[in-house]
């Protein structure tokens, strides 16, 4: 039955890919950003850890380059894009940087950044993508060895998603591909995932406004490589209460790497102190890690919506249209139930 599911997600898979991937990763930016105005932390990207440095990148010192980098294409504004090394060489630290954009990053690893395992390293590096960022760039990776040499910088294109804002925004991004999934409840009892993606309202001006969750990332490990989901709520759907997120590995795609994961939430564009949890929330799914594990990463609370929106902002009765589940939310809504009744 699994075997079932799987083999028909890769073939709606196949036939959906050109449609509801964002970006191409064979259309790389000619000459680095397409943006190239503004400072690298505050229209580009920071990396939680490291120390900005105010001057030219730093020169190579060998021909060498980093082998093993692997990061998503594909980037959100406001969320983590993490960079992954995987190595057999020694790295003291490490340089990130935008293509013709002044300034650099010096990031040192430490313990919880760096896995070893039969003679390979793995590193990962936190990278977080501004909340001003839009265009494509081309993202500078280099590093210094143990025996002090720099490594000449590797270029990196990445590409803009760009996602629905929102008065609440609740974003997700992780490390590598594997099909884990973001989840919000409302405190009207709304749970806002893949298989309830929200949907749209008409309001007292015909405007029609939409809510819910508008990227699903490797579903059903249909790999799409974005590793970033996102979930909004228009101003005047916000609701007083409490709201809980969760995240959840629906499927771990290659069970022989560990993943990363962080979760940030706005609230008016601002980072919201959260009522129980840390905000953004980060973990770690290890080797091996199984499914369904539903973890709460953070509670917020909500309590300055009044009553006194104008008439054109309210919204019309009976207007509501969901917003319609693809054919790989239906298996997927169809294997939660299929695991609920016989397991795994």
């Amino acid at each position: 039955m699994k075997k079932f599911f799987y083999l028909m997600a890769m073939a709606l898979f196949a036939i959906q890919f050109q449609s509801c991937c964002p970006g191409d990763a064979d259309e790389a930016p000619a000459n680095g950003p397409t943006n190239p105005t503004g400072t690298l932390p505050t229209n580009y990207l920071t990396v939680t850890g490291g120390t900005f440095v105010d001057g030219a990148f730093p020169t190579a010192t060998t021909d060498e380059t980093i082998e093993g980098i692997n990061m998503s294409s594909q980037v959100m504004n406001g969320v983590m894009n993490y960079v992954t090394i995987i190595t057999d060489k020694k790295y003291d630290k490490f340089y990130i940087g935008v293509k013709g954009v002044p300034g650099y990053y010096e990031y040192v690893p430490d313990a919880s950044d760096v896995t070893f395992n039969a003679g390979t390293y793995t590193y990962t590096i936190p990278v977080m993508i501004s909340q001003l960022y839009t265009g494509d760039s081309t993202i500078l990776v280099s590093g210094k060895l143990d025996n002090g040499d720099v490594t000449t910088p590797v270029e990196k294109d990445v590409f803009f998603i760009e996602t629905m804002p929102g008065e609440i925004e609740v974003k997700l991004a992780f490390s590598n591909n594997k099909d884990i999934d973001l989840h919000l409840y409302t405190p009207g009892g709304e749970h806002i995932y893949f298989g309830n993606r929200g949907g749209s309202y008409t309001i007292g001006d015909n405007e029609v406004i939409t809510y819910g969750l508008d990227i699903d990332s490797n579903a059903s490990c249909n790999i799409d490589g974005i590793n970033k989901e996102n979930i909004y709520i228009p101003a005047e759907l916000v609701e007083n209460g409490t709201y809980t997120v969760v995240v959840n590995m629906y499927s771990n795609c290659d069970a022989n790497i560990s993943t990363n994961w962080s979760v940030v939430t706005r609230y008016q564009g601002e980072v919201i102190t959260p009522t129980t949890g840390t905000n953004p929330a980060t973990g770690n799914y290890p080797i091996g890690a199984g499914r369904g594990d539903m973890t709460t990463v953070m509670t917020f609370t909500i309590d300055d919506v009044t009553s006194t929106r104008s008439s054109s902002r309210k919204i019309l009765p009976d207007t509501f249209q969901p917003k319609p589940l693809t054919d790989i939310d239906k298996m997927k809504i169809q294997e939660e139930e299929y695991r609920l009744l016989f397991g795994d």
